[in-house]
């Protein structure tokens, strides 16, 4: 009887170890997933602010 007990412990730890596992698989998916879009619109930003700021220069010097 204490054997069985014992065994289904095991077993659930065993369980939760890889639903844990897998939980954390995905939010590291997610982070990157999210990072690399957190690059792209940080990049895309600064470029339009660059563009931005080119535009206002020429305009300033013509006026």
């Amino acid at each position: 009887r204490l054997d069985e007990v014992t065994q289904q412990a095991v077993q659930a730890k065993e369980e939760l170890e890889v639903k844990a596992r897998e939980a954390a698989d995905e939010a590291r998916k997610a982070a990157a997933i999210f990072a690399l879009w957190a690059f792209a619109s940080l990049f895309v930003g600064a470029f339009v602010a660059s563009l931005a700021a080119t535009i206002g220069g020429r305009a300033r010097d013509r006026f």
